[in-house]
């Protein structure tokens, strides 16, 4: 093998090690947070009946752009919420006030605005049910 050859596969183990490291970093990490560079208020907390778990909603907006997505994920009781860490299994288009209700221990009611725009919508969250109902503007 020649030098040249040695030195390019060593730029590139170098460079694949580099990017799985920040790949980890980025997703264990809210680093965009953490800078100021992003922002993620929560909009509200539900828990359930058992408090083991949290129904969150939350929005995120980067820089100077407001909130363009509101956000639902589900966080164990006694755990710090993060984007990162609690993945979100609902996502509508703009700004919304939802309603949320746990019915049951494992199942959870959200109202959704009859015309949001939904990017995600996930009826399954590890042992969780997610029933939607659409709502009526200001219900």
């Amino acid at each position: 093998m020649t030098r040249r050859v040695r030195t390019l596969a060593a730029i590139a183990a170098t460079m694949t090690a580099l990017l799985v490291l920040l790949s980890y970093v980025d997703s264990a990490y809210d680093w965009e947070n953490a800078v100021g560079l992003c922002q993620v208020p929560v909009k509200s907390v539900t828990p359930d009946p058992n408090g083991k778990l949290s129904a969150v909603v939350f929005e995120v907006y980067c820089g100077p752009i407001p909130p363009l997505n509101t956000h639902v994920s589900l966080v164990p009781n006694g755990r710090t919420f993060s984007r990162k860490r609690n993945v979100d299994f609902l996502v509508l288009d703009g700004s919304h006030d939802l309603k949320i209700q746990w019915a049951a221990d494992s199942t959870l009611d959200i109202r959704l605005p009859a015309l949001a725009k939904a990017f995600k919508r996930e009826t399954r969250v590890g042992q969780v049910t997610v029933n939607y109902t659409p709502a009526l503007w200001g219900e």
